[in-house]
């Protein structure tokens, strides 16, 4: 596993082709696009995360209770 430090996020929606035994479904993704860099100083590194539109709202509700323990007193 690598610590990457994220400086800066796009988000966006998109239709995504799935292979679903030997046919194409499509289906609604969100999209994240990540610039980070790891602790070292090194190159930039681009990221594309993927995440099915109906399990978005369980990753945005974990990245919310982070944040605020995070920033808890």
């Amino acid at each position: 596993m690598e610590e990457l430090f994220v400086r800066q996020v796009d988000i966006g929606v998109a239709e995504m082709d799935v292979a679903v035994g030997d046919q194409l479904s499509t289906t609604r993704v969100v999209v994240e696009h990540a610039t980070a860099t790891d602790g070292r100083g090194g190159p930039d590194r681009q990221l594309l995360l993927v995440y099915g539109a109906e399990e978005t709202p369980a990753v945005a509700e974990a990245l919310l209770r982070a944040a605020e323990t995070a920033t808890a007193p």
